[in-house]
């Protein structure tokens, strides 16, 4: 088989593989799916999830000091010419062979509550993190959210614009071929051209905005930008006549289910806890020692074998040991000291955490009414202004206006659309943000 045969056979078979890979690839995405690819790729929510486990290793660490320390040592030592011997202090010239074998235990028996408070401090700090991930998840959902809406958005107002443009369009090629024919006066074509041409400007602005927006989306769940990326219409309203919440009710869901005011709880509890760790280091600390200890030397051969000498010279020995602070510098007082001003900023945090908390949620009711509101009222606007706008194209192919009205009309009717799509999705996201507050996933 020669080398060309092989190069082509290589390929056949690599080619479907590479086909079906980007196959695979996925670009239509709805709400949900970004949703969890942000929780799972976004930088910020990795981020925190690895200070959560950093605070559990804290956590762990904090626990084990309670176990008692064991530490051993073993050293060997080789010596030549006039040496000491190591059993018997003798001085002998002779290459001597020598080691000593130590093991130690120490627990610490009292130390003022030290160790407890610091397991406590650290638990609370734990769970504080956990609550800082929660947060940062919920806050990188809402991100999502805004900027998913943000896309459909932009991409249905893109759809208005192309209708009005192709509308504009329609009535520009029926006054060419009236212009053509002097059917009309040319001031009538060159102001519906100039709309045309404002028209299709305003598309490649929507285009534009469009493009943007899926980038900002792309980021947020760190995959790359495509122009093959699609996103699925929210087509589903919310109720109108869904009952309306009050601001105490949106506020003790909020505090119940968000991150945000239970991160703070947790941090002021370890600093709390932190400050009486730090106290504690006032008091004497207690602690009982044990040790083995044995030696070894060939300088004397009727001491046996190395196992021998070891099991001969093994001795053992415990105690207790009381460590009274009496002066450090000053360094005890000063911690404490420290301690105290990380506990009243962790009291503010969760003072200011609570005001913003209960501003937030009655911002959230204000502008969900607002953007409800306003969506009812633009809806029927654009009623309005369609049935104007009707009688106005009418009348202008009929001859009787001329297009500076019909512009007008049109105008009128194209921003009420716009707006129209805009509400929609303000309302939508509104409505969104009061679930997401309301506890609702």
């Amino acid at each position: 088989m020669n080398t060309l045969t092989r190069a082509l056979l290589f390929f056949l078979y690599i080619f479907p593989l590479f086909a079906r890979g980007q196959d695979s690839v996925k670009t239509h995405y709805n709400l949900e799916e970004c949703i969890a690819l942000a929780l799972k790729n976004n930088a910020d929510a990795q981020k925190s999830a690895n200070s959560s486990q950093a605070a559990s290793l804290d956590l762990k660490q904090a626990k084990a000091a309670l176990l008692p320390t064991l530490s051993g040592t073993l050293n060997h030592n080789i010596n030549t010419g006039f040496s000491t011997d190591p059993i018997t202090n003798a001085i002998v010239s002779q290459n001597i062979t020598s080691g000593n074998q130590n093991l130690s235990t120490n627990l610490v028996l009292f130390n003022g509550l030290n160790l407890l408070r610091t397991i406590r401090q650290q638990a609370f700090a734990y769970q504080a993190t956990q609550m800082d991930e929660q947060r940062i998840k919920d806050n990188l959902t809402m991100d999502v959210i805004l900027a998913y809406l943000q896309v459909i958005t932009a991409n249905d107002a893109l759809d208005q614009y192309k209708q009005q443009r192709d509308v504009t369009q329609k009535q520009l090629e029926r006054l060419a071929l009236l212009n053509k024919d002097g059917a009309i006066a040319p001031g009538e074509y060159y102001d519906v051209k100039g709309q045309f041409s404002g028209d299709q400007i305003t598309v490649l602005t929507g285009e534009n905005t469009l493009r943007t927006n899926i980038i900002t989306l792309t980021a947020l769940l760190n995959i790359p930008y495509s122009q093959a990326l699609s996103f699925e219409p929210i087509n589903q309203l919310p109720d109108v006549s869904s009952a309306s919440l009050s601001q105490e009710t949106l506020y003790d869901k909020a505090a119940s289910s968000l991150g945000t005011l239970k991160a703070a709880q947790f941090w002021k509890e370890s600093a709390e806890y932190q400050l009486k760790a730090t106290r504690s280091l006032y008091f004497p600390s207690l602690s009982l020692g044990a040790n083995l200890s044995s030696r070894y030397s060939n300088a004397d051969r009727d001491r046996g074998t190395y196992m021998d000498q070891i099991q001969d010279n093994l001795g053992k020995g415990a105690g207790l040991t009381l460590s009274i602070p009496i002066l450090d510098g000053f360094r005890r007082r000063i911690n404490v000291s420290r301690a105290k001003l990380e506990l009243r900023n962790a009291e503010i945090d969760l003072e200011n955490t609570e005001n913003n908390l209960q501003q937030q949620t009655a911002q959230v009711l204000i502008n969900l009414q607002t953007a409800k509101e306003k969506y009812l009222e633009l809806r029927q606007q654009v009623e309005a202004y369609k049935e104007s706008f009707r009688v106005a194209e009418v009348r202008f192919e009929a001859g009787d206006i001329n297009s500076v009205e019909f512009l007008l009309q049109k105008t009128k009717y194209d921003q009420a659309n716009i707006g129209l799509v805009v509400a929609q999705y303000e309302w939508q996201l509104r409505q969104r943000i009061a679930n997401y507050y309301n506890g609702q996933r």
